[in-house]
């Protein structure tokens, strides 16, 4: 009978232009009739009347679904969760029931986590799922897209790889809780073969998989570079030879060791003075001579370059 009488209730507090429930603030026509927050921004007059919208709320409705309790949105997947009003984007995000898309462009599968793997093997791809460390290579050319399985640490990531308007960029996306994209990071280290000493490489955390290729392949979204500047690692067949590796963050404990071994050596530098402005005057000071690079040293070149950036979605 109580499940019923909610169900009925329910029904009420269904958006007529969208079907999805109607949430404060819930936004009225003239006439009385009423419809959610956005599809009244959609829409210049009632789909229902053709009348004007008001400036007015539903305030009956509106506490009706603050009381009420509704079922997750994927039900039908056999989620039997009961949630407020204010707790159902974040249990969406977080669902064990949820589907995950193909990262595939124009495939339109959606499927549990447990058959992802399975999906992605049947589109016979020529190249294998990635794993933890992976040897990588880009042709070079105008445009380019490339998307591939990664299975580590018993988990499964998207590496994307996408070269746009002369500017290249990675993503390593984590299939799973949204809440635990950032307890694993991705490193690309660009090298020439021949000449491993030479090399760049790059690191970030990895991105949790609600973020669409939109706003993640973009320069504040994930590593990127121009292609200038990679120009002498490209062999003679147009192709960008580098590392894909994903890792796991340590344990919380390592990482208060880290941040204390950092906040000890922030105080170390306070002590120092800038030598931007030169070394301190001292007459005892000798002066101070560089050593000759040898032969072997002044051969071969090294560039090192390591960026760690943090996305801190909170």
């Amino acid at each position: 009978m109580e499940e019923t009488f909610y169900k009925d209730l329910l029904i009420e507090l269904e958006c007529p232009i969208c079907t999805s429930y109607m949430v404060p603030p819930i936004r009225q026509c003239a006439t009385g009739h009423s419809v959610c927050e956005s599809c009244r921004n959609k829409l210049q007059k009632c789909a229902l009347c053709q009348s004007n919208f008001t400036d007015s709320r539903n305030i009956s409705l509106e506490g009706l679904a603050v009381k009420m309790r509704y079922p997750c949105v994927y039900k039908a997947s056999g989620c039997t969760a009961s949630l407020a009003y204010n707790e159902r984007e974040g249990h969406k995000l977080n669902c064990r029931y949820r589907g995950f898309a193909c990262a595939m462009e124009k495939c339109s599968w959606v499927g549990p986590l447990e058959e992802l793997a399975a999906h992605w093997a049947s589109k016979k791809m020529t190249s294998r799922p990635y794993h933890m460390s992976n040897l990588c290579h880009t042709k070079m050319k105008n445009e380019a897209y490339y998307v591939n399985i990664v299975e580590a640490y018993n988990k499964m990531f998207w590496f994307k790889c996408r070269l746009s308007n002369k500017k290249l960029y990675w993503a390593v996306q984590y299939i799973g809780n949204v809440g635990e994209a950032d307890e694993y990071f991705y490193e690309i280290e660009i090298f020439k073969p021949g000449r491993t000493k030479r090399k760049v490489l790059m690191s970030d955390y990895c991105q949790p998989i609600d973020i669409p290729n939109a706003h993640l392949l973009k320069e504040d979204g994930c590593i990127w570079m121009n292609t200038e500047l990679v120009e002498d690692f490209v062999n003679e067949d147009h192709l960008l030879v580098y590392y894909m590796r994903v890792h796991q963050v340590g344990p919380k404990s390592a990482t208060k060791k880290d941040d204390a071994s950092a906040s000890a050596c922030d105080r170390m530098v306070k002590k120092h003075r800038d030598r931007s402005k030169g070394p301190p005057s001292n007459p005892r000071m000798k002066e101070f001579k560089p050593k000759k690079k040898t032969k072997d040293q002044s051969n071969e070149g090294f560039v090192l370059v390591d960026v760690e950036r943090r996305c801190d979605n909170n």
